[in-house]
């Protein structure tokens, strides 16, 4: 059995603020990946199951991209 690359960095509920942190996270190469299910992704979903998106991070930088997200929490907060 092979070991899983991915591990699950957080969970958001907003598909736009999903993609921000994908590319962010890929800017400071961190490689990221989405998961929603379908009908999230096809037509626009703002409540429950459907509207959630896993952001999923390489294993190897699961702790760099959990500082990450602190910091971007912190200062979204801020606002």
């Amino acid at each position: 059995m092979t070991d899983m690359k991915w591990e699950l960095l957080t969970k958001v509920y907003d598909r736009i603020e999903a993609e921000m942190i994908k590319s962010a996270l890929e800017a400071i190469e961190i490689e990221a990946e989405l998961a929603q299910e379908s009908v999230g992704g096809t037509i626009p979903v703002s409540f429950g199951k459907f509207a959630e998106v896993q952001i999923f991070v390489a294993k190897d930088n699961l702790e760099e991209a959990k500082k990450w997200l602190a910091e971007y929490d912190n200062d979204d907060q801020k606002l």
